[in-house]
């Protein structure tokens, strides 16, 4: 029988480089192509920067950032996608400052243990994001956070630039060095910080652009989360990597896409299904060019067969499958655009150069044969050497052999394609957004009358998964849900606040008495 194995292939170069030596190689190699646009929610350009002009402000703004914070310290950024945090991801590495990226949806209470958790000693925002002032939530915050000693208004940003003494930043950044910290959350639902290095995103954004084949001047569009690993890396420096132009658009409204695609002649398109049932249902959907379209890339979600079959069909365009997790640096396996429909269909495609993966036995951890489902479980340069300030979750993440454990079950076929086939974890992803039901769980422990809740996630046609909640109240007690979802959206992002609720008498437990997850998600799959 074959290993459920695909060792490393080696044949694309390892660069030993910082985010700064790819920025340096891309302005070296393409000065005057444009690098950068700015997109505004009417879909009219701001402006824009070339290669140089993009290295150049950067650096300038690294030099000012220097002015504020020391080289090594952390420094978090809480904002809504722009072209200034682009501009501020690329300084902050070029100053060698570690950025800790925050979901700008974030309420106060979450802003807060982030902050104290990454020993942030400065931040970077928006004013306002939506209807929340982020300005006077983070003053608020800063006079019970001693380490914070300097917040930055995004919308300043010519200000910092011009603050600057010097054009550069007058420190030298090594590869190995951490370059940025992103939370996620594991089986516990407590945020964990995830240390990435120069030298492994980099890498793996070059070596993860490569597989998309694509020729000449690309135009991107940086619709992506940013504060996701997709966004800072797949598709910020993945675009640097392949010299492309990254259009950066506020965020995903159909109409303003639609535009963009167009008038911006957008060549690649990063998607998950809610942004494309969206774009489909809207009226100008029929009206807009999409020609220039080269390719559209799919993952962070579950994706069906179906889905990848209507892209096809309604963009005319190659669509690739990704698989990738923070903890990995990005991404881990992609399907090739020579791939057949079958296996675009059906599998996450390959593993990236230099990453060897295994299919675990979840129990005693050995390498099962090919075909057989266990634990994915991969060694790579590009992966996290462990969570901040957290040594126990990062002795849990490794196995043995230093495979890190991803919390995903899947097979590997004979050809080393990867099929994705449940979680370990209990993570919920909805439209892309990774939700954590004990965080709400635990949020909902804090309401008077509520004894137990369960939070998951409930397949749904649009979103690919729905949060949905069970509760059962206290003897003789009863709560009204209007009032105890008002009570989340005071604490959690709202993407986080069930959709879904059911009061119950009892749940449905093993005989050691845990409850039966699974059978409370058929309660709302079945209607019951």
């Amino acid at each position: 029988m074959t290993l459920a194995l695909v060792e490393a292939d080696k044949s694309l170069n390892f660069e030993k480089w910082s985010v700064g030596d790819l920025l340096k190689h891309a302005a070296a190699s393409a000065p005057d192509s444009l690098a950068l646009n700015e997109i505004d929610w009417a879909g009219t350009e701001v402006r824009h920067w070339t290669y140089a002009q993009l290295r150049a402000d950067s650096r300038r703004l690294a030099a000012f950032l220097l002015t504020q914070f020391r080289q090594g310290e952390h420094v978090a950024i809480w904002a809504a996608n722009s072209a200034q945090w682009v501009l501020y991801q690329l300084a902050m590495a070029q100053a060698g400052l570690v950025m800790v990226t925050l979901n700008p949806a974030l309420r106060a209470p979450e802003i807060d243990a982030l902050l104290r958790q990454s020993r942030s000693v400065g931040l970077i925002l928006d004013p306002a994001y939506r209807e929340t002032n982020m300005l006077t939530i983070a003053e608020t915050l800063r006079t019970d956070l001693p380490l914070i000693r300097s917040v930055l208004r995004t919308d300043e940003w010519q200000l910092h630039l011009a603050a600057a003494a010097a054009a550069a930043p007058a420190i030298e950044v090594a590869p190995t060095d951490p370059a940025m910290l992103l939370y996620t959350s594991g089986t516990t639902g407590k945020p964990k910080g995830v240390v990435l290095r120069h030298c492994g995103i980099v890498n793996n954004a070059i070596m993860g652009s490569e597989r998309y084949g694509l020729s000449g001047p690309t135009a991107w569009l940086g619709v992506l989360p940013l504060f996701h690993v997709g966004g800072s890396v797949t598709s910020v420096l993945g675009c640097i990597a392949r010299l492309g132009r990254n259009v950066a658009v506020p965020g995903f409204e159909a109409a303003l896409i639609l535009r963009v695609i167009e008038e911006h002649r957008i060549g690649w398109f990063p998607v998950v299904p809610p942004m494309v049932i969206s774009m489909i249902e809207h009226e100008q959907f029929a009206h807009t060019n999409l020609s220039s379209l080269k390719l559209v890339l799919t993952g962070g979600t579950t994706i069906t067969p179906d889905f990848v079959r209507l892209v096809r069909q309604k963009f005319l365009v190659d669509v690739q499958v990704m698989f990738g997790q923070t903890e990995a640096g990005g991404g881990m396996t992609k399907t090739y655009r020579s791939d057949t429909i079958e296996t675009i269909t059906s599998t996450v495609g390959r593993p990236y150069p230099h990453t060897t993966m295994r299919i675990a036995d979840v129990l005693t951890g050995a390498t099962l044969n090919a075909g057989d489902t266990g634990e994915i479980r991969i060694q790579s340069p590009f992966m996290t050497d462990g969570y901040f300030d957290n040594p126990g979750a990062t002795e849990a993440a490794f196995d043995d052999q230093g495979f890190l454990r991803t919390g995903d079950l899947g097979t590997l076929d004979e050809h080393g394609y990867l099929r994705v086939t449940g979680r370990l974890k209990e993570m919920i992803i909805r439209g892309g957004e990774n939700i954590y039901p004990r965080e709400i769980e635990d949020a909902l422990g804090e309401f008077p009358g509520i004894v137990e809740a369960v939070v998951v996630g409930v397949p749904h046609a649009r979103w690919g998964e729905e949060v949905a909640v069970a509760i059962r109240c206290a003897a003789n007690q009863s709560i009204e849900v209007d009032a105890v979802r008002d009570f989340l959206l005071g604490r959690l992002a709202r993407h986080k606040v069930p959709k879904l609720w059911k009061l119950v008498e009892e749940f449905p437990r093993t005989a050691s008495g845990k409850i039966q997850k699974f059978e409370v998600v058929g309660w709302f799959s079945n209607g019951g």
